[in-house]
């Protein structure tokens, strides 16, 4: 009989961990919960990883389909291509972001401190009040992170109440609004001052990075060292003393029934409680009234690329009926356009979306070329077009309204952290990949201390 103690990494190993969905955070929390020596299966039901963080290859270029930019500021996303092996498919990437007033261009690098001063985007007396901004982001950047906003109170004021007390109509129109709409998707109207400190402290001004092979190479990345399950939809999570059961189809559509030590659910906000009968009331009264935008957006392949330098060029409800975003692909990373050509991608805000969204490609492009001609920024554009794509994504951004920070600490402080279920998501912090990645983390670590201390037989499945 073999008495020899058994080390924590082989009793890990004999302890099955199932991840319910193939977004970034249920990949990291997998590969995380992987590394930890578990036994992880990943269950996902699309046809491929990554969720929003993906990438379409159509006649040489490569169209990312959701989410678009990683800051240098992204260092928890940086730690996990480090220890993916994935360092060597990131460069440094474009970082120039352009403002549209009046007709006019204005652009801002990594030296926006001193752009600001000399940039004719804004008034003097602006440019004064924008220095409370700065002050403000500044005392509050330690509290608000990638991993938890309940620390910071204060960012659950609303960008109208907020511009009312520390800015003006100016800053609004031509800072606050082109955030709001080009980052969330939504009208500051209905947002908290959350994403304007996020963006400040940790988007402006910085540097950048990418993969030539577009957004999908972490996910993809990631998912070469996990075992992970398409076509399959789960269809419930139930937790019992010593394990968790697992109900989903697989992809026959037959039902199948299968036990884990723990549970990860990486799912939108709203679908959880569909799938965790068990979720705590408040956690679940947080998440039923979580909103996200949605996204609808139009890239265009061009024969040539124009002479704007700009990766991100923000176009204000001033300029244009409910405000644009405008992305120069070719310009924001490298890969994304054959050598010479262009990519280019029109963004409209939610309203705007959400009246386009079903229509036929064809008159959704020509909606995106109709808007493009009426800005005058690329003379000669619809000449220059041979490929076309058009993207829909919803549910896209979780939105921060005002109270919704209350509204999480309520939810976080009703879940049981000994628990053999947990969340993972981007909506513990601002939307976005790296904090949908640090919640998979700090899910992953969480599951790690609850499993030492409550051990459960092996179950396979």
């Amino acid at each position: 009989m073999d008495n020899r103690p058994t080390s924590p990494l082989s009793a890990r190993a004999r302890q099955k961990v199932m991840v319910v969905g193939a977004g970034i955070a249920g990949l990291s929390a997998a590969f995380r919960l992987q590394q930890s020596g578990y036994d992880v299966t990943v269950l996902e039901r699309s046809a491929h990883v990554g969720g929003r963080m993906w990438t379409e290859e159509i006649d040489g270029f490569r169209v990312d389909t959701g989410a678009a930019l990683l800051p240098d500021s992204y260092r928890q996303m940086r730690r996990l291509i480090r220890d993916a092996g994935l360092t060597g498919e990131v460069v440094p990437s474009g970082d120039i972001y352009g403002f549209l007033r009046d007709g006019k261009v204005h652009r801002f690098g990594t030296h926006i401190p001193l752009d600001l001063l000399t940039t004719g985007l804004l008034s003097p007396r602006s440019k004064m009040r924008l220095l409370r901004l700065a002050a403000d982001t500044r005392r509050l950047r330690d509290r608000i992170t990638f991993r938890d906003l309940t620390t910071a109170p204060e960012a659950d004021e609303s960008c109208i109440a907020y511009t009312d007390r520390r800015l003006n109509q100016e800053l609004f129109d031509y800072l606050i609004e082109p955030l709001s709409t080009n980052y969330y998707f939504a009208p500051p109207e209905e947002l908290s001052m959350t994403h304007v400190y996020l963006a400040a402290s940790s988007a402006l001004g910085t540097g950048y990075f990418n993969s030539p092979q577009g957004m999908a190479f972490l996910p993809r990345g990631l998912a070469r060292h996990l075992d992970i399950r398409h076509n399959t939809t789960v269809l419930s999570v139930q937790e019992n003393d010593d394990h968790v059961t697992v109900r989903h189809t697989d992809p026959t559509g037959g039902e199948r029934q299968q036990t884990a030590a723990a549970c990860v659910i990486a799912v939108p906000g709203p679908q959880v409680a569909g799938i965790w009968p068990d979720l705590p009331a408040p956690m679940g009264a947080f998440l039923s009234r979580l909103r996200y935008s949605t996204c609808l957006h139009v890239s265009f392949g061009l024969t040539t690329r124009p002479p704007e330098t700009s990766m991100w060029i923000f176009v204000p409800r001033r300029e244009h009926p409910g405000g644009l975003g405008l992305c120069l692909d070719h310009n924001r990373a490298p890969g994304r356009a054959p050598d010479g050509k262009a990519l280019i991608t029109l963004y409209w805000p939610t309203q705007q979306s959400e009246s386009l969204y079903d229509l036929p490609d064809q008159d959704i492009t020509a909606r995106a070329l109709h808007d493009l001609d009426q800005l005058g920024l690329f003379s000669g554009l619809a000449r220059q077009i041979e490929m076309t794509s058009v993207s829909r994504c919803r549910p896209c951004v979780p939105l921060t309204h005002p109270g919704s920070i209350a509204e999480l600490r309520n939810g976080l402080r009703s879940l049981d952290h000994t628990s053999r279920i947990a969340l993972a998501g981007d909506y513990y912090s601002f939307g976005s990949t790296n904090a949908a990645l640090t919640s998979g983390e700090a899910t992953a670590t969480r599951l790690t201390v609850t499993l030492e201390a409550r051990p459960a037989p092996r179950h396979t499945l």
